[in-house]
């Protein structure tokens, strides 16, 4: 565990120190002498002074943020709930690759947030991500992602806010997390195509008495184009968790189901199957899974998703299987020209199967962005989470309002 955490804390600080090094090479790089230079001088300019590129590398800052955050229970407890005034302060930096076959996007950034009364919990997070698609041929590409994140609680910026409380203990508490995800896609003939894939996830856990946890999953997918409309899929998925203990499980999942186009814009996806599962007290079970969702997209600007899920899972956070259905509704909308709006509802409920464990989770995310200049925007978020279970103590309510700034390069 202790190797873990100094390895982490070390990709931690290595987000930390590529901002810092990204910045302070820029800005010794150049300097403004020349007299025309100083008086024609602009954020456009500056911002092409902090950027470089070198054979199709373009590195530059992405984006500066600062914000003020209400926060009505830091603690996320039921009885010592506390209330606490947030500055948010934040520098992301980029390296993006465009060839003729592939493409690669690596994001560092770094953020810090102060609190006004409770400074001891003062923190700063770091995330790093990678995204590579390649494409061998016409009918062979690959994607590789991967998303390292330090913090000490779920954030609501980022569009796994809930699905991170659900199951979650209450508390903040230092966490490091690593996901890879890599999809290898062939097309085996004009209406066929397959999709092996792999992802190893890793949990770690500082200061707080909760065990390591390591995932690994790997599985295929056939997809086969009956129609213009309509796609027939299939798929099969391995699933493994194993605590730093040595306690383990595994889920097989299989899949069958449909895409069905009603319109050229609105489609839904049915997917029902069944999970065989090796559960952590060695118990063999079999049972039901539903995957199904509906989407409209009209363009880039408006994107409307409802989706369902309802079946037995593991999580980073008990050493149990954990029977989940949830439905998230996500709204995306352009208001005005330069006024956008999005809306998302989640509503979760699960029961550990071997502890009888039950928890609720219920949350609402609403979020209005203004562009004010072409690279500077105005954001206002109120999120909402209520989570509940039938143990006394456990559970909570949380309201957050966020105001704040950003520009993005």
């Amino acid at each position: 565990m202790n190797t873990l955490v100094r390895y982490y804390k070390t990709i931690s600080a290595a987000s930390l120190w590529i901002v810092i090094i990204f910045i302070t090479s820029f800005s010794n790089a150049y300097s403004f002498t020349d007299t025309d230079s100083r008086s024609d001088f602009s954020l456009t300019h500056f911002l092409n002074y902090l950027s470089y590129n070198y054979k199709g590398f373009d590195m530059r800052i992405a984006g500066i943020s600062v914000g003020e955050t209400f926060d009505d229970n830091i603690t996320y407890d039921k009885k010592d709930k506390r209330e606490d005034f947030i500055t948010l302060a934040g520098i992301e930096v980029g390296v993006n690759y465009e060839g003729k076959m592939r493409r690669l996007e690596l994001t560092a950034g770094v953020s810090h947030r102060a609190y006004a009364k409770n400074n001891e919990f003062d923190n700063t997070t770091e995330d790093l991500t990678l995204t590579f698609e390649n494409e061998f041929s016409a009918h062979d590409r690959m994607s590789l992602r991967n998303i390292f994140v330090h913090s000490t609680e779920p954030l609501f910026n980022r569009i796994d806010f809930f699905d991170e409380q659900f199951g979650r203990r209450g508390g903040q508490f230092e966490y490091f997390r690593n996901k890879l995800d890599i999809d290898y896609t062939r097309d085996i003939a004009k209406q066929l195509s397959a999709t092996i894939r792999y992802g190893n996830y890793i949990d770690v856990f500082s200061g707080v008495d909760e065990e390591d946890s390591f995932l690994n999953k790997a599985g295929f997918e056939v997809a086969y184009l009956f129609s213009a409309d309509t796609t027939f899929l299939f798929s099969y998925d391995f699933v493994h968790r194993e605590f730093e203990d040595n306690n383990d499980a595994s889920i097989q999942t299989i899949t069958t189901g449909i895409r069905q186009y009603i319109t050229k814009k609105l489609y839904f996806d049915l997917r029902p199957g069944v999970d065989l599962i090796d559960s952590f007290d060695d118990k063999n079970l079999t049972r039901p899974i539903v995957l199904t969702s509906l989407t409209y997209k009209k363009d880039s600007e408006t994107i409307a998703r409802l989706i369902f899920e309802k079946r037995y899972d593991t999580n980073p956070y008990n050493e149990d299987i954990f029977n989940i259905w949830k439905t998230t509704a996500t709204a995306t909308r352009q208001l005005l020209e330069r006024l956008q709006c999005s809306l998302s509802i989640f509503y979760g409920d699960g029961e550990f199967i071997s502890s009888d464990f039950k928890t609720r989770l219920l949350g609402a995310n609403t979020t209005f962005t203004y562009e004010i200049t072409k690279i500077l925007r105005g954001n206002f978020t109120y999120t909402y989470s209520e989570s509940d279970s039938n143990l006394e103590d456990a559970g909570y309510t949380k309201n957050t309002v966020f105001l704040g700034l950003s520009a993005e390069f």
